[in-house]
């Protein structure tokens, strides 16, 4: 893994959070992953920062460790009822190649709002690379809207695919398993808004 990349989800702490959660609730590495539905190993490699969670994965973890979603990029609770992120404060998760036998993730995404404790929205600018093979099909608890800024994205729901472009929007229901990949010659970009049920 690139050392940059490495450096930005220790600072995150996304698995450290993660790891101390599943352990203050009791829950086994194993039972963890079996409830997920990935391996062991790759569970254990979220948790050791070695690669990044997937939007959806990082979704079904806060739902069955009993948290928002949010827990995982505050440092503190903030009283605050107003956010701003300039565009060189987001947080930003990186993809990289999967451990063998993994299906890695296919994007990179940026939370806007990660400093604001308990809101019902979960914005993201979402960079698809087009290079990367389609990522296996997930589904999580919630509602979920995309509107593509530029380049061409796939959504693929129940086997068939639909090609969405520059100014298009998609939204569905996150129970409904889903992938999406970027396509065409260069990466897409897009915002990606996610709204989890009530835990």
């Amino acid at each position: 893994m690139p050392a940059v990349i490495a450096n930005e989800l220790k600072k995150l702490g996304i698995g450290k959070k993660i790891a101390t959660l599943r352990t203050a609730k009791g829950v086994s590495v194993d039972d963890l992953a079996a409830k997920l539905r990935v391996s062991k190993v790759l569970l254990s490699q979220i948790e050791g920062e070695v690669v990044p969670p997937t939007i959806a994965t990082l979704l079904n973890i806060a739902k069955l460790l009993g948290v928002e979603i949010d827990h995982f990029f505050t440092d503190a609770e903030d009283a605050g009822k107003i956010e701003i992120t300039r565009a060189d404060e987001r947080l930003a998760v990186h993809h990289d190649e999967a451990p063998a036998g993994e299906s890695g993730l296919n994007y990179s995404y940026e939370s806007l709002a990660f400093r604001l404790a308990h809101k019902h929205m979960e914005p993201f600018f979402v960079v698809f690379d087009s290079e990367k093979p389609t990522a296996e099909a997930l589904s999580h608890d919630g509602e979920e809207f995309m509107f593509v800024l530029e380049g061409e994205v796939e959504f693929i729901a129940g086997g068939n695919p639909v090609r969405l472009h520059a100014g298009d929007a998609l939204y569905f229901y996150a129970g409904v398993p889903h992938a999406i990949r970027g396509v065409g010659a260069r990466s897409a970009r897009a915002i990606v808004v996610m709204y989890p049920y009530s835990h």
